[in-house]
């Protein structure tokens, strides 16, 4: 019983690397193709929103929507874009869009593929030591 609950644990951490490496790739190759057509310009938040009560920092992120101008035309994001928690309406930041079309707003984030390269990295060194 013991080996088939082992078996099961493994089951689970190869599945969750698995999720967690593609989620790692996409991330790159998502932005090596987009990366010739993206621009920076700084954006106004005008409106934020919190998924969990402000009281709660610990597992909450501040979702914003912002106003940017790109080559005299202003722009109103079309979704909200997650934006540290110290920022407020009126705050400014910098927005990342692509040139070909400025209305989409591109959300790269280096902290992303870092963590899940970090999870799978550990999930592996995990799995590497179970079978041992």
């Amino acid at each position: 019983t013991e080996v088939l609950i082992m078996d099961n644990e493994l089951v689970f951490l190869t599945i969750i690397t698995i999720i967690v490496l593609g989620f790692c790739i996409a991330n790159i190759v998502s932005y090596l193709i987009n990366k010739n057509h993206i621009k920076e310009t700084e954006g106004t938040v005008i409106s934020v929103k919190m998924p969990n009560p402000t009281t709660e920092k610990m597992r909450n992120s501040k979702w914003a929507i912002v106003t940017y101008k790109v080559a005299g035309k202003n722009y109103t994001s079309q979704n909200r874009i997650q934006v540290p928690m110290s920022v407020d309406v009126g705050s400014h930041i910098p927005v990342h869009y692509n040139a070909k079309q400025p209305e989409t707003l591109y959300q790269f984030s280096v902290k992303r593929i870092v963590v899940s390269a970090l999870i799978f990295i550990i999930c592996v060194l995990i799995i590497a030591y179970k079978i041992m």
